[in-house]
Parts: C-alpha cells; structure tokens; sequence
C-alpha cells in the first residue's frame, strides 16, 4: 500500500515537471511570440525588466535628441546676434555719417550766410559812413558861407541863399543815403534773403511783414520818415530790423509810461488825501468841540430838571399839608356846639387855605411844564450827542482810511520806480539788441512812424 503511494506521487511529480518544461517552452516559442509580441517568456520578472530598459533607453534618446536641439538653437541664437550686432553697427556707421555732412553741410551754410550777413552789414555801414560824410560836409560849408554871407551888404538875403543851398545838400545827401540803402534791400528780396533770416539779420516776423516784397516795405518807411521830418535812413533801418511794434520797443516803453502815470497818481492822490485829512481832522476838532458844548447844555439841563424835580417834591409836600389842613378845619365846621364867631374864623382859615391850596397847585403846574420843556430840550441835546458822536466816529474813521491809503501808496512808489528801473533797463538792452553796431545813437529805434496810431506801420501812415 505504502509502495502504492510513493508510486503515484512520484508519477505526479513527473507529470507535473513534464508539463512545467512544455509549457515554458511553449511560453518560448515563435508562435507564442508572434502572437504576444514578446521573444521570451523567461519570466514575469524578466518582462518587466525589458520594459524598463527600452524606457529609459527611450528617455536616453530623446536627452540625446533634446540636447541637440538646443546646441542647434543656441548655435542659430549666436548667429542671429552676430548678425544682429553687424546691422547695428552699420545703421550707427550710416547715422554717424549722415550727422556728419548734415553737420558739415549746416557749417557750410551757416559760413556763407554769415559771409551773406557781413557782406551785408558792410554795405549799411559804408552807407552810412558817407551819409554821415556828406552831412558833415554840408554843416561846414554852411558854416563858413554863414560867417561870410553875416558880414556881406545884404546879410539877410544871403543867409537865405545858405540856407537853401544847406537844405539842397542835405536833400541830396538824404536822396543818395536812400538809393544806398534800396540797393543793399533789394538783396533781401533775392533768394539769398533766406540767409540774412536765418542768421537773424532781419527778422522773420519783419521780413516783407505787409508788404508784397521787402523792397517795397524799405521804400514805404522812408518816405513815412521823410514826411515826418525825420532821416531817410531812419525809415529804412526800421524796415530792416523792425519798428517799435515789432521790437517791442513800444510795449516797454508804454509800460514805463503806465509806471510814471501811476507815480504821478498816486502822489496826486496822497495830496488829495492830505488835503481831505486836514479838513477831516478840523471837523473832528469842530465835532469834539459841540459834544463838550452839548455835554455842558445837557448837564446844565439835568441840573435844572433835578431843581425842578425837587420844587415839585416841595410843592408836592405843602399841597399835601394844606390839604390835611383843610380837612381838619371842614371836620371842625361839622361841630354844632360852635358859634358864629367860631365858625366865621374857621371858614377864614379855610378860605386862606384854599387859596394857598390852588398857589402851590398852579406853582406845580407851572414847575410841571417847564420840567416837560426842560425835558424835550435835553432830548434834543442828547440827540445831538448821539448824532454827533456818530459823525465824530465816521469821521476818525475815514482819517483812519485816508491815513492807511497814503501808507500804501506811498510805500507802492519804490516798488513802482523799481519796475521802472527794470523795465528801462530791458528797453536798452532791447534798443541794443535791435541791431547792435548800427546807426549808433541816432535813436532810430524809438522813433514812432505810426503817424495813424493804428498799431501798424504801412502806406496808410504817408502824410
């Protein structure tokens, strides 16, 4: 039996191994692999195993492939600044050269306006030298023709004659002194104008303002200079370089004129006000004066109302007491045991009573209306009291007013003669800046050819 057993379990485990060894080599087969997809079923485990190295020699591959990717990206990122680099340096190669011959070009034409602009200021400075000459000139030769023409036979008619011929050459000089200056503006009329503006030797805002052509602006002003009595030379100056509106020659100086009015008015009004606190200050002596006047009458007036007060006390008094006199004596008269004689005295002294009774009465009356008068008059003082404390107060007032005016006004002077100084100073500085070096203290620069006082120097202002 026991034989038995060990038979069976013996053949079990020969099956058993028999069947182990067939199916792991089933598990390997082709066929199997095939179907599956795996070449080995050696085991589990082993499966599991090749999983995790084909991933990471998946992950490997991919860093390999990434790490790549980026040398290739920081290579092209190299690049591109490299490149960029070069094309800033050229466009900065190009900007340098495009300032410099902008540079070049702006010195070149600053050069030849600045040779323009001297050229220019050479021929108005030769102009005027022999303006100036030929005006001398004419001085000394009417000067010595005056000596001579005082001493002739005739004096009178040969003054004349030197005078006349005094205003010939001066007409002549003045008549040359313009075709000078035409000629010198008539340039600006050319194009090469632009450079006498651009380096400030006329003014944009001056240059042909209202005019059709700049020429037609200098030959406008000095004939408005000439019949205005004044240079030629001064209407064709201000032409070139501005008139008092332009310059703002006119603003400063209406500006100084404003200042000195206001100075003027307000010590006008300082001596107004003088005048006004003098007769202020006289009321005020005037108005203490009738208060003290006032105050006395109403003293006086309750001192006569207290009299009177007490008169009609003491009255008062003695019309009581004859009163109770007289109601004694009427007492007495109601007494039958009195006789005629009795009764005849009584009514005496009742009657003298009565009579003393209706004196005081009409005393009191009398005291009674003057109280009453005396009364309405110290109301009426008092009244004047009160209306003249109140014009004392109004009046101390205004000298209070008057007197802080004439502080201020009189501490505004200093400021305003400052602004003065100021604004002088800013209108020599501007006169100066009109065109330095020209025409030197003539005063051509002031000088008004509004002859309209519209504000606008133009053909409306010829004579």
């Amino acid at each position: 039996m026991k034989k038995m057993n060990k038979i069976n379990i013996f053949y079990k485990i020969t099956v058993f191994s028999v069947l182990l060894l067939f199916s792991y080599s089933i598990l390997n087969s082709s066929f199997i692999g095939k179907i599956t997809g795996f070449k080995e079923f050696g085991s589990i485990a082993y499966a599991k195993k090749s999983d995790d190295e084909k991933a990471a020699e998946q992950a490997a591959k991919a860093e390999a492939k990434a790490e790549k990717a980026a040398e290739k990206a920081a290579e092209a990122a190299e690049k591109a600044a490299e490149k960029a680099t070069k094309a800033a340096e050229k466009a900065v190669e190009k900007a340098d050269k495009a300032s410099d011959k902008a540079l070049k070009e702006a010195e070149k034409i600053e050069s030849q306006s600045i040779k323009f602009t001297q050229k220019t200021d050479k021929q108005f400075d030769k102009a005027f030298e022999k303006y100036a000459t030929e005006i001398a000139k004419a001085q000394v030769k009417y000067q010595s023709a005056l000596e001579k023409a005082a001493s002739a036979k005739n004096p009178n008619q040969k003054i004349e004659n030197v005078e006349d011929k005094l205003s010939d050459r001066l007409s002549k000089a003045d008549d040359k002194f313009v075709e000078s200056i035409e000629k010198v503006s008539k340039k600006i009329d050319k194009n090469e104008s632009k450079s006498l503006v651009d380096s400030g030797w006329v003014n944009n805002q001056v240059y042909s303002q209202g005019f059709e052509n700049h020429g037609q602006r200098v030959r406008t002003y000095v004939e408005i200079a000439k019949s205005l009595g004044l240079p030629a030379y001064v209407g064709a100056l201000q032409a070139n370089f501005g008139n008092i509106y332009e310059t703002g020659i006119a603003d400063l100086q209406n500006q100084i004129t404003n200042l000195n009015n206001q100075i003027n008015l307000n010590n006008q009004t300082i001596q107004t006000n003088l005048a006004t606190l003098a007769t202020l200050e006289a009321n005020t002596t005037t108005l203490n004066e009738q208060l003290t006047t006032l105050s006395t009458q109403a003293g006086t007036l309750n001192g006569q109302l207290t009299t009177l007060n007490n008169q009609v006390g003491t009255l008062g008094t003695q019309s009581q007491t004859l009163t109770a006199q007289i109601g004694e004596l009427t007492t007495q008269l109601d007494n039958d045991q009195l006789t005629a004689d009795e009764v005849n005295t009584i009514q005496d002294q009742l009657n003298n009573l009565n009579n003393d009774l209706n004196n005081v009465n009409t005393e009191i009356a009398s005291v009674n209306e003057q109280i009453a008068g005396t009364s309405t008059e110290l109301t009426s003082v008092n009244d004047q009291i009160d209306g003249t404390s109140i014009q004392l107060t109004t009046t101390e007032g205004n000298i209070q007013n008057l007197q802080a005016d004439n502080v201020n006004l009189q501490n505004e002077i200093p400021t305003l003669e400052g602004q003065i100084t100021t604004t002088t100073a800013e209108l020599n500085t501007t006169i100066e800046n009109v065109k330095p070096g020209v025409g030197t203290d003539t005063g051509w620069e002031t000088a008004n050819l509004d002859v309209n006082n519209d504000g606008i120097i133009n053909a409306n202002d010829l004579l």
